[in-house]
């Protein structure tokens, strides 16, 4: 019970608020690009692990597979680093 009120209280007070929205949907468009630009490039722009593994996939599905890997491993610094790297958007 306690845990379920602690979940609504944080989902009320911290991730409902406007501004947690703006940035999910800033998130989002950071996260769609850098697929994006990372797909185009592949495998540059991979980390060299990611890339190995790119370099090995059977089929374009795992090579997607990879990328996402890729983007999940990635901090919101990172990512965003890397997103203004690839697409030139700060």
């Amino acid at each position: 019970m306690e845990c379920a009120v602690l979940k609504a209280v944080a989902d009320r007070y911290v991730m409902q608020r406007a501004e947690q929205e703006r940035l999910r949907a800033d998130q989002r468009v950071v996260v769609a690009e850098l697929a994006e630009a990372l797909t185009a490039r592949a495998p540059d722009g991979l980390d060299p692990q990611f890339r190995a593994l790119f370099d090995r996939a059977a089929d374009d599905r795992a090579r997607k597979r990879v990328i996402v890997d890729q983007i999940a491993s990635l901090t919101d610094t990172s990512a965003r680093s890397l997103h203004a790297r690839l697409t030139g958007h700060a």
